[in-house]
């Protein structure tokens, strides 16, 4: 008796995962090097004309431990939901969601004056790769997707998941999350709109 094959798991090489290599390889420099405080979200900085750092504050960590959480969900992303689109379009999530962060760090949060962290536009590659996957397999997209959005509930009536904290080393700032999903959601309307117009011109 032979197994099926489990095609969805087995390793195939995908354009975006130079993207992720990209980010990989950015983040553990800046983290190795220890330009950390170089490259974060710093509103005093910005505010005097380093605009760039409303951007790179999302590839820089806290530490190690922080690096290695955000660098284990972007592997998640890049070895379950890599196939389901584009270099070109995962690319724009990351830019979309990082946009959102920053435009809602900036002018939703004004007390928030340091920031540091890739979690935020995972959140955003995470919804918008769940979204990508009910295409495919939709009963783990919408599981995923499930699981995904109740975590944001949880969050944005509670907090920070418990020990998450501690395992990053500072405080989870769980608003992030929220705007960098916001940022995949953007993008997968803007998609779903735009094949919606092309069936019915």
């Amino acid at each position: 008796m032979t197994l099926p094959k489990l095609s969805k798991f087995r390793y195939q090489y995908h354009s975006s995962h130079i993207l992720w290599f990209v980010l990989f390889l950015v983040s553990f420099s800046l983290q190795a090097f220890e330009w950390v405080d170089a490259w974060r979200f710093n509103r005093g900085l910005v505010e005097q004309g380093k605009v760039w750092l409303l951007f790179s504050g999302h590839i820089v960590h806290l530490n190690w431990s922080h690096w290695l959480l955000n660098m284990a969900g972007l592997a998640i992303v890049a070895f379950f939901f890599s196939s389901h689109a584009t270099f070109s379009q995962w690319f724009s999530v990351v830019v979309v969601s990082s946009c959102v962060i920053s435009a809602g760090l900036w002018w939703g949060m004004p007390g928030i004056h340091f920031y540091v962290g890739l979690s935020g536009v995972l959140h955003g590659l995470f919804l918008y790769g769940a979204l990508r996957e009910i295409r495919f397999y939709p009963m783990s997209g919408y599981v995923l997707l499930a699981v995904l959005i109740a975590k944001l509930v949880w969050e944005f009536f509670n907090g920070a998941l418990p020990g998450s904290e501690d395992m990053a080393g500072g405080r989870v700032l769980t608003e992030a999350h929220l705007l960098g999903a916001i940022g995949g959601i953007l993008v997968w309307l803007s998609e779903w709109l735009k094949c919606i117009v092309v069936k019915n011109p």
